[in-house]
């Protein structure tokens, strides 16, 4: 008699559960998107959006040695820890000292920069590295005293390095070769080497 009971109870039960498992519903799989995150190594960050400014010394020779102060500002955007991309103008500040061997003389003539560039580079350590700069640019020299408004385009290229900062902050060095051949735009006949050497700071978003 206690078998039958036993089995009429677990009929029973298995009969509840199976009329319980009708009414659930199949459970569907979740779908995640995947959300691109910012590398970020002892709180260094390796990528994204970055912007700066910097303080450079502009130098040109053209029938003597013309320099000057510039104002340099950038902006980027740092693929990974290995590569990016970045974007300058750069403009002299003020008069433009004119060497010419016996003397020299400030004038308003006035030197700038504009182009983008391929930006590899090496990761020595955490937070610091070297790099290059390879791209397209126009450079530009004016000189009212001479009537002259000059200006060039074609391949620049440079080396820096830099140092990251924690929270974003970071800052760099470096140099960039704007131009290096003769006949500038036709107009300035002699060989002319126009360069840079650029200090500033940069915040990557």
């Amino acid at each position: 008699m206690k078998k039958v009971v036993s089995t009429v109870a677990l009929l029973a039960i298995a009969g509840n559960l199976l009329m319980a498992g009708g009414d659930i519903a199949p459970v569907e799989p979740k779908v995640t998107i995947p959300v691109k995150e910012t590398v970020v190594v002892d709180n260094v960050k390796y990528d994204g959006f970055y912007a700066g400014g910097a303080l450079s010394y502009l130098r040109m020779n053209e029938n003597g040695i013309s320099s000057g102060y510039a104002l340099t500002i950038l902006a980027g955007y740092y693929f990974n820890k290995y590569f990016g991309i970045e974007g300058r103008y750069t403009r002299t500040i003020g008069d433009v000292d004119v060497d010419n061997g016996p003397t020299t003389v400030s004038q308003s003539d006035v030197l700038s920069n504009v182009g983008i560039y391929l930006k590899p580079m090496y990761n020595v350590t955490t937070g610091f590295s070297i790099y290059a700069l390879a791209g397209y640019g126009k450079s530009n020299y004016e000189n009212s005293a001479k009537n002259i408004d000059a200006s060039e385009s074609g391949v620049q290229w440079g080396l820096g390095a830099k140092y990251e900062l924690a929270g974003g902050l970071g800052f760099f060095v470096d140099y960039l070769n704007m131009y290096s051949d003769d006949n500038y735009d036709g107009i300035v006949a002699e060989d002319i080497l126009f360069n840079a050497m650029t200090v500033g700071a940069t915040y990557t978003f």
